[in-house]
């Protein structure tokens, strides 16, 4: 075997992974009696090699099918490669598809440690964890109930409360953030910063391009069971955005749905209304403009971000600022206020543009609340222009 670095907690060398593919019943009954060997099969994973360090996050992104579930169910040692290497520090706990190494007909209370087990904890010691699981995972009497009973946030709470009240080395976490509220995901991205700040490798697959660039400190993009690239989270989400964007229209800064539950452990900020100056229909292109960010923050609300963008009408970002991008520090305010963000010159090109207006939490990762202004903003000219920018120029001849 390959000598690795000692500081790698987690190390992938030439992984590659297939299936064989049925397209009739017979064959895969055939195949369960070792028959049928030659058979075509599809390819998941292709000669994927990384390696990450303790206090890394690495994000996984690339299209449906592009082979970065079964990556991750290869590294929680669920799945076997073909060939290939793969290290990985122990423990290990995987937070993959719902429900996975839990018992339906099991209380919540019984598949914590039934998980537990699954993760190497020994009983005794799981027991001493339980009550801390079970107060993450905020089940209630449910704690008590089967889990063919929960909705599918309670079992990703359950699950993210063990994988990591267990102190794994390694955090493998595939698109957990997706099922549940803001509450949740809150907990979830204050516990995997916790994680990361003692050491821990989080290899973290999602959709969400802004989490990934914003959580994680390098990228693997997967392109048809290939690394694409594999680098600086920023320059690999880009790439890949750049990608989807010949493919079909995307906006380069993702964020999460808007947390809609109702009932939240803490009053949140959230925005009152979105204001420009000067309004958008005296405005022209190059000139400055200022986003005015009307707050309601409710007494003992906690600190927080907020952000604007201007997007193309399919989705496309044009410009995104965020205070937690700038590096200033959550803001902290004790009642109703006003956040503005000046901008010296917005050179928009002809077209349509919505203006967007958002707020996230002290991380700068999990959004809270985002408004959007009624109509969008139309830039026009003496005739149409096909770029999204009006840069200043000069030919020399």
């Amino acid at each position: 075997m390959p000598k690795r670095e000692p500081a790698v907690s987690l190390d992938v060398r030439d992984v590659s992974k297939s299936y064989p593919l049925f397209f009739r019943r017979r064959d895969r009954l055939l195949a369960l009696f070792g028959f049928g060997s030659q058979r075509a099969r599809k390819a998941a994973l292709r000669a994927v090699s990384f390696s990450a360090k303790p206090g890394e996050a690495i994000g996984i992104i690339g299209e449906n099918g592009s082979g970065k579930s079964t990556l991750l169910r290869i590294v929680a040692g669920i799945t076997r490669p073909d060939s290939g290497d793969v290290y990985a520090r122990q423990p290990v706990a995987a937070i993959l598809e719902l429900g996975m190494g839990f018992h339906p007909d099991f209380t919540g209370r019984e598949n914590a440690i039934l998980y537990g087990s699954l993760l190497g904890i020994p009983p005794k010691e799981m027991a001493t964890r339980l009550e801390d699981i079970l107060a993450f995972a905020d089940l209630g009497p449910f704690a008590n109930q089967p889990l063919r009973t929960y909705s599918s946030g309670m079992a990703a709470r359950l699950a993210f409360a063990v994988a990591t009240q267990v102190d794994p080395e390694v955090l493998v976490v595939d698109e957990a953030l997706a099922v549940g509220d803001g509450a949740f995901q809150k907990k979830c991205v204050d516990r995997m910063q916790a994680l990361k700040s003692r050491g821990k490798t989080i290899l973290f697959c999602s959709h969400s391009l802004y989490l990934v660039t914003s959580f994680c400190e390098r990228a693997i993009w997967l392109r048809e069971g290939r690394v694409e690239a594999f680098g600086d989270a920023a320059e690999v989400v880009e790439a890949y955005s750049e990608f989807l964007g010949k493919k079909q229209p995307v906006s380069g800064t993702q964020v999460q749905a808007r947390d809609t539950s109702e009932a939240h452990p803490v009053p949140r900020p959230h925005l009152r209304a979105l204001e420009t100056d000067p309004a958008l229909e005296n405005w022209t292109s190059g000139e400055p403009l200022t986003f005015h960010l009307n707050l309601q923050v409710p007494q003992g609300a906690p600190a927080f971000h907020v952000g604007v963008s201007v997007d193309t009408l399919d989705e496309r970002c044009v410009f995104f600022a965020s205070t937690h991008w700038s590096g200033l520090p959550p803001l902290l305010l004790a009642k109703d206020d006003r956040v503005s963000c000046h901008v010296e010159s917005l050179p928009l090109g002809y077209g349509k543009f919505w203006v967007n207006a958002f707020v996230f939490d002290d991380t700068g990762l999990v959004l809270w609340d985002r408004i959007r202004l009624p109509r969008p903003l139309e830039v026009k000219g003496d005739r149409w222009n096909p770029s999204l920018l009006q840069v200043p120029y000069r030919w020399r001849l």
